[in-house]
C-alpha cells in the first residue's frame, strides 16, 4: 500500500511540474473572467491525481466498450473525488517496485509517462441592461495533455461555436479576438480558437514551439509589459534556467492591424504585412524572497524572420539601431519582493523613447508606464488573496509610425488594456468559501486624457512635441466586476457575473453573464 502511494505522489508531483513549464508565468494575475472560456489551458486543475489506488489501469477510453460508456456516463454526473477522463493513459514508474505496476509494463510505451483527453462543451449568455441587448454563445471543444518520460510535455486546447443575438453586442465578447465567419446575412456567426505547445525540457534547457498568448509581470489590471488580451500567436521560445539566474527568448508570429492596399486605396483581401515579436527577458531570485527582471521587446515587420534577433546574448537595442532604427523596441524591468510569506509587492515598468536629458521635461518622447501593486493572501489552504494596483501610463506611450510595428496583434494592443495617457486603480478580492465555490470582485477607477491614448495613432500626427499627464478631453471610468464560480458535480461549472460601471456623467450600465460548462 506504501509503495502505491508513493506512485501517486510521484504522479502529481509530475503534474505540479508540467503546470510550471509555461514561458515565464505570474504569481499575481486576475481571475475575474465573465466566460469560461477565456481561462486559459494553465488555468485548469490538472494537479490533482489522475490515478485511484485501487483502480489503476494502464489505459482507458470512455467508448472502448459498453461497460466502459455505462461507467462513464455515471461518471459525469457524478461527484466523484478524483475526475475522470474520456481518453487516459498511463505507464509503469521505474521509482517504484510493485508488482502490481510491473504487470502493466509495456516495453513499447517510454517509462514515467502519461497522457489524458477530455471534450468538453458550454454555453455562453450575456445581456446588457441598460440597452436591452442579449446574444448567447454555443460551444463544443477538447483538451489534451501529455507528459512523456518527464522530458517531453504536450498539450492542446480547441473549441468552436456560434453567436446568436444582437451583433453589434456580441462584438464586444471576450473571447471574440480573432477569425469569425459570416457566409451570409441570416448565418450564424462562428468563431474557433485553438493553442497548444510542445515543451522540451533537460536539466537547465527548456525549448518550446508552441500557439498562445504570454504575460509578463505580476498586475490584476492588465500588464503594462506584455498583456495576454488578445488572440493566440505561434511562437519559438528557449530558456536556460540556473536557478538563481535564467535567461529567455521568444521569438512570435503577430498579425498587423489591417491590410495593405492597392493603388485606389481599397484593402488586398488578406494582403498582410509580415509582422513578428521579440521578447528578451532576464531573471534574478538572489532570495527566496526576492526576485528581479529585465528584459527587451522588438517589433518589426515588412520583412522576413530577421537571425540578428535570435541571439540571447546580445542587446535587442543595439541591434535594432544597427538595423537602421526601424522597428519598435521597448525596453521592461520590474521586481518582486515577498517580505512576509503571504505578501507580495510588485513594480512593473516600461519604456520607450526615453531620453536622460528630458526625462524631467514634457517631452512628447518621454514614453513610459509604471505600475505598482500589492497582495495579500488572506488563506493559504484555499489561495484566497486581496491584491491593491496603481498604474500610470503617459501618452503617445504604445504607438509607431509604421503600421506593421504598432505594439498590437490582429487589432488589440499588446500593452496596458486600457490603453495610454491614464492612471489608474484597481483592486480584487479573490475568496474561496468552498473547495468548489469562489467568489471574485475586481474594481477600478480609471482617469484618462484623449491625447495619444490608442495605440493604433500614428504618433506622427500628433499637435506638438510636448504632452503632459492626462492632456486632452479627461474621461473617468468606474467599474465593478463580480463573479461567482461554482462546481456543483466534478465534471460540470457554473460561472455568474454581473459588472456595472459608470464613465463621467452618463449612465450606470449593468451587464449581467451566466456561463456553464461540461467537460469528460
Amino acid at each position: 500500500m506504501k509503495k502505491i502511494f508513493l506512485f501517486i505522489v510521484i504522479v502529481y508531483c509530475t503534474n505540479i511540474f508540467a503546470s510550471e513549464i509555461d514561458w515565464n508565468t505570474v504569481q499575481i494575475k486576475s481571475q475575474n473572467h465573465f466566460s469560461l472560456l477565456e481561462e486559459t489551458f494553465s488555468d485548469f486543475d490538472y494537479l490533482e491525481p489522475k490515478i485511484k489506488p485501487a483502480n489503476y489501469t494502464r489505459s482507458k477510453l470512455a467508448t472502448s466498450s459498453l461497460s466502459n460508456f455505462k461507467s462513464a456516463v455515471i461518471n459525469f454526473f457524478s461527484n466523484e473525488k478524483v475526475p475522470s477522463q474520456f481518453l487516459q493513459i498511463h505507464t509503469h514508474n521505474n521509482f517504484v517496485n510493485n508488482q502490481l505496476l510491473q504487470n502493466i509494463r509495456n516495453d513499447y510505451l517510454p517509462a514515467n509517462s502519461n497522457l489524458f483527453f477530455n471534450l468538453f462543451t458550454g454555453a455562453d449568455y450575456f445581456s446588457n441592461s441598460t440597452q436591452k441587448n442579449k446574444y448567447s454563445y454555443v460551444y463544443y471543444g477538447t483538451k489534451l495533455f501529455a507528459n512523456i518520460n518527464n522530458t517531453l510535455f504536450i498539450d492542446s486546447y480547441w473549441w468552436t461555436g456560434h453567436f446568436e443575438g444582437d451583433e453589434v453586442f456580441f462584438k464586444t465578447s471576450p473571447i471574440l479576438d480573432s477569425w469569425s465567419q459570416q457566409p451570409n446575412e441570416n448565418a450564424q456567426t462562428s468563431v474557433d480558437n485553438v493553442s497548444g505547445k510542445i515543451v522540451y525540457k533537460k536539466d537547465f534547457v527548456l525549448l518550446t514551439v508552441g500557439r498562445g498568448k504570454y504575460i509578463i509581470g505580476n498586475n490584476i489590471g492588465g500588464s503594462i509589459i506584455l498583456n495576454d488580451a488578445c488572440n493566440d500567436y505561434g511562437y519559438f521560445s528557449g530558456k536556460l534556467d540556473f536557478r538563481k539566474f535564467s535567461i529567455s527568448l521568444l521569438h512570435g508570429t503577430l498579425i498587423p492591424d489591417s491590410t495593405n492596399v492597392d493603388n485606389l486605396g481599397e484593402p488586398i483581401y488578406k494582403d498582410y504585412n509580415d509582422k513578428y515579436i521579440v521578447v528578451k527577458k532576464l531573471d534574478w531570485r538572489p532570495t527566496t524572497q526576492l526576485h528581479f527582471f529585465a528584459g527587451e521587446e522588438v517589433i518589426y515587420g515588412g520583412r522576413s524572420i530577421d537571425p540578428s534577433y535570435l541571439l540571447p546574448q546580445t542587446f535587442l537595442r543595439a541591434t535594432e539601431h544597427n538595423l537602421q532604427d526601424r522597428d519598435n523596441v521597448l525596453v521592461f524591468g520590474g521586481m518582486n519582493f515577498e517580505p512576509f510569506s503571504k505578501n507580495i509587492f510588485y513594480v512593473n515598468l516600461v519604456l520607450d523613447e526615453l531620453s536622460r536629458s528630458k526625462i524631467f521635461t514634457d517631452w512628447w518622447g518621454n514614453k513610459y508606464a509604471i505600475q505598482v501593486g500589492n497582495s495579500y493572501q488572506l488563506n493559504s489552504n484555499n489561495k484566497s488573496r486581496f491584491t491593491i494596483e496603481f498604474t500610470a501610463v503617459r501618452p503617445w506611450m504604445y504607438t509607431h509610425k509604421i503600421l506593421h510595428n504598432k505594439y498590437s496583434h490582429d487589432g488589440i494592443g499588446l500593452g496596458f488594456p486600457d490603453g495610454s495617457n491614464l492612471i489608474q486603480l484597481s483592486g480584487e478580492l479573490n475568496y474561496k468559501f468552498f473547495k468548489r465555490l469562489a467568489a471574485n470582485i475586481h474594481s477600478s477607477y480609471t482617469k484618462q486624457g484623449s491625447l495619444g491614448k490608442e495605440f493604433s495613432i500614428n504618433y506622427e500626427s500628433r499637435p506638438d512635441d510636448t504632452a503632459d499627464w492626462l492632456e486632452g478631453e479627461i474621461t473617468e471610468k468606474i467599474e465593478v466586476k463580480t463573479v461567482i464560480k461554482w462546481q456543483p458535480l466534478t465534471h460540470h461549472k457554473i460561472l455568474l457575473g454581473h459588472s456595472v460601471s459608470k464613465i463621467d456623467e452618463n449612465d450606470i450600465e449593468h451587464q449581467l453573464s451566466i456561463s456553464y460548462q461540461a467537460s469528460y
